[in-house]
């Protein structure tokens, strides 16, 4: 029961942010219209299940990439609470831009810092 935990919990992260992706980019294109809620349960993030993967990646001692990865779904969270609740004059698409920035931005930074690491473990 304990690796099945685990297992989930490493994984969780990669699957919201993968299905919040693949979600609001078939809901931008009108692909899923009335099916977006049941979606979006599925694979939707909040910020109480953000906070349980910080304190779960301390807990079970996660490398930073799972971190990074928790934070580039916060910052999403983030950017779609401010879009609520601010209404900023950007479209839907250009609100999509910069979810997937966000997620190439961080994708980035784990690969910089897993070439990096391998090769210190390397030298």
């Amino acid at each position: 029961m304990k690796k099945g935990f685990l297992l989930l919990i490493k994984y969780i992260p990669v699957i919201q942010m993968v299905g919040m992706l693949v979600n609001n980019t078939l809901y931008c294109f009108d692909v899923i219209t009335k099916t977006y809620d049941l979606l979006n349960y599925l694979t939707g993030n909040s910020l109480i299940t953000t906070i349980l993967l910080y304190v779960c990646s301390y807990v079970f001692k996660f490398c930073n990439w799972y971190r990074l990865i928790v934070t580039a779904n916060l910052i999403n969270i983030t950017i779609a609470l401010l879009y609520i609740y601010i209404k900023p004059p950007i479209s839907d698409f250009q609100l999509l831009v910069s979810y997937y920035t966000v997620c190439v931005l961080f994708l980035f930074i784990i690969i910089v810092n897993k070439f990096k690491c391998s090769k210190k473990a390397s030298d």
